[in-house]
């Protein structure tokens, strides 16, 4: 009896020790609209000395359906200041058996960089696991050796929509006079600070239970709404360069001695140089020569290795080779400007078109970019010196209107705000000749000029062949039926403010319907807005309008001779802090033409989420008046 008991306890033990992370033990409350739940996470992170720190994460995450699946995929970024060790990943089934344990020899490792126009030491340990059967969990950890101190992980417990958290922590361990500063963000508590033995303290955060999050349309993203801490060193160093980012002007300081030294170029592009701005006395247009310049000699090819991440190529080496990232075109283009006697300043940004803007009061590394800024006595020129056919002082929507780092004269940095593009700026104005016949087809003629940042979204495809300018078009016209006939595509820069112009020809079918002696007619043939924001009652967010845009259409419509219209059309104005609408009608009656002018002006902002019904109904206005039809009848 006592050996049978012993058994007994003995199988239970087993089976208890022999399972991980059953479904069974996740809070209900935070399963509601998870497709995955991150049931532990652990991350330490000590700084040894100056020059290294280690990092260890331990995390499992159980995965529901197939919209998780990327989290079952392990995939971790190292190279030459990253070495990556220890690597265990184990998956288990919904009661928490082991489904499979990975050897070694079947994690890929390959580099993480796949264009040729990128020169990166990156390489990516990965594992894709087969398809089990849901739910399964994914347990691994793994450990990095750094060799630089410039970056820390930031604390983001919930880093993706639809994922709960049952337990995530954090913890840093530093000498106790080392500053390791932090940002909280979205509710995230206070850390607990203690002191640990040999003169070292701990710097640790817990979150447990959080539900899932979903973003809401035009939302203010992820990052506005989930706890986290971004998490920054005070003194760093990187391959033997010691900096200081406790404030923005240290950090511009490290920045700027990594520049030192690198403006000197050849004779032969001096004298190139000097030839081309010869005789020219205004120092902007010496700048735009200069910039057009170095457009017509180099190309771009992105370079992150290690500290090459953040020192560029010196001018004589992208004279040497002809290319250079962004960090190298724009010391070159610094060190032409500066040999023609014009100063200029390197800047660093974070880049992209819906990029989130940094936190001005909190110095740290996160840029991803640069640029060159030009200061005139009035002024200032900004250079994108990447994009070889960017027009001269124009950044578009991916640096526009956002928070960079400038290095000054004096060798710091500064905090700047790059050019913001207004509604007057952002222009696309379309005029249109309509030729109706009496069975409701119509010939139509358009000419579109856009300016500002509509003309950053389109002026590359006047230099795209005739095939791939035609399926643009046939992509982007919104009409049921129609011919495409002949088309023209082309940029104009011959004035300060570059434009781009479509010029059509189309066939439309039924562009009137017929109704006995009455024929409806749409006037807006070409700009519709169809889609209003969608429904949501129990908005909890902030949304946004990112930009501010204006669209004017002036529609000419020839009538058939033998037709009027039947009632005197009314212009519309529709006003709110979202946009501005509005029509207006007249009509040529000696040549039977009617003349539709809509203008819609959107207007940027962040609104809170109690007006979003109000935002939703001024779309939905705009949509009705978008669609609406004028009645023509026969003459009598």
């Amino acid at each position: 009896m006592r050996s049978a008991i012993l058994l007994l306890l003995s199988i239970t033990c087993l089976t208890a020790f022999g399972q991980e992370y059953p479904v069974a033990d996740i809070p209900a409350e935070i399963k509601k609209g998870a497709n995955a739940v991150i049931r532990k996470s652990i991350e330490r992170i000590e700084l040894t000395d100056i020059e290294s720190a280690n990092y260890k994460q331990e995390i499992a995450i159980t995965v529901f359906n197939e919209d998780a699946f990327g989290f079952a995929v392990f995939q971790s970024v190292y190279d030459k200041l990253t070495k990556i060790k220890g690597i265990n990943i184990t998956y288990y089934d919904k009661d928490g058996k082991t489904l499979k344990k990975v050897r070694g020899n079947e994690i890929q490792d390959y580099s993480y960089v796949s264009s040729g126009t990128m020169h990166d030491d990156s390489r990516v340990k990965y594992y894709q696991p087969e398809e089990f059967d849901y739910p399964f969990t994914i347990a691994y950890e793994y450990e990095y050796d750094y060799k630089s101190t410039m970056w820390f992980p930031d604390f983001n417990p919930q880093p993706a929509q639809h994922l709960a958290v049952q337990q995530s922590s954090y913890e840093a361990i530093v000498s106790k006079d080392y500053d390791l500063r932090y940002k909280l963000l979205n509710g995230l508590p206070e850390p607990e600070v203690s002191d640990i033995d040999q003169g070292k303290k701990r710097i640790s955060w817990e979150v447990k239970n959080l539900e899932p999050v979903k973003t809401e349309f035009r939302g203010l993203g992820l990052a506005s709404v989930v706890p986290k801490a971004i998490i920054s060193p005070s003194t760093f160093q990187m391959e033997g360069h010691s900096g200081d980012m406790s404030s923005w002007a240290e950090f511009g300081a490290w920045q700027a001695r990594l520049l030192r030294g690198r403006d000197a170029l050849t004779d032969k592009v001096k004298g190139e140089v000097d030839q081309l701005v010869a005789g020219i006395d205004d120092p902007r247009e010496k700048t735009k020569r200069v910039y057009e310049y170095m457009q017509g000699n180099t190309r771009y090819v992105s370079i992150q290795l290690g500290i090459g991440g953040y020192q560029p190529f010196s001018a004589e080496e992208v004279i040497k080779t002809g290319y250079g990232d962004c960090k190298a075109l724009t010391n070159y283009t610094y060190s032409l400007l500066k040999h023609v006697g014009i100063n200029s300043n390197y800047v660093v940004i974070k880049a992209g078109p819906n990029e989130d803007d940094v936190h001005t009061d909190f110095p740290n590394p996160r840029f991803n970019h640069v640029i060159l800024a030009v200061p005139f006595e009035k002024d200032t020129v900004w250079l994108e010196c990447t994009n070889q056919i960017m027009p001269f002082n124009f950044l578009g929507d991916f640096t526009d209107n956002r928070h960079a780092l400038l290095i000054t004269d004096d060798g710091k940095g500064k905090i700047v705000k790059t050019p913001k593009y207004t509604a007057e700026e952002n222009i696309q104005e379309r005029t249109v000749s309509i030729k109706l016949n009496e069975d409701g087809d119509a010939m139509v003629q358009s000419e579109t000029v856009f300016r500002g940042l509509q003309y950053d979204n389109r002026y590359s495809y006047s230099r795209a062949s005739l095939d791939d300018q035609r399926k643009y078009l046939l992509n982007t016209i919104d009409i049921p039926t129609f011919e495409l006939g002949n088309f023209k595509l082309e940029e104009d820069r011959s004035s300060s403010v570059p434009r781009y112009i479509e010029k059509l020809e189309l066939s439309v079918r039924k562009f009137g319907t017929p109704s006995g002696k009455r024929m409806f007619i749409t006037p807006n043939v070409l700009t519709k807005i169809s889609d209003s924001p969608p429904k949501n009652e129990s908005r909890k967010t902030p949304f946004r309008q990112r930009r501010s845009y204006t669209d004017i259409d002036t529609v000419h419509i020839s009538i058939p001779e033998s037709m009027r219209m039947e009632f005197q059309a009314e212009d519309v104005a529709i006003s709110s802090e979202f946009g501005d609408y509005s029509i207006k009608y007249s009509f040529d009656p000696e040549n039977n033409v009617l003349t539709y002018v809509r203008k819609m002006v959107y207007k940027e902002g962040v609104f809170e989420p109690e007006k979003y019904e109000a935002y939703r109904d001024f779309y939905r206005d705009v949509i009705r008046q978008d669609k609406s039809k004028l009645v023509l009848i026969g003459a009598t």
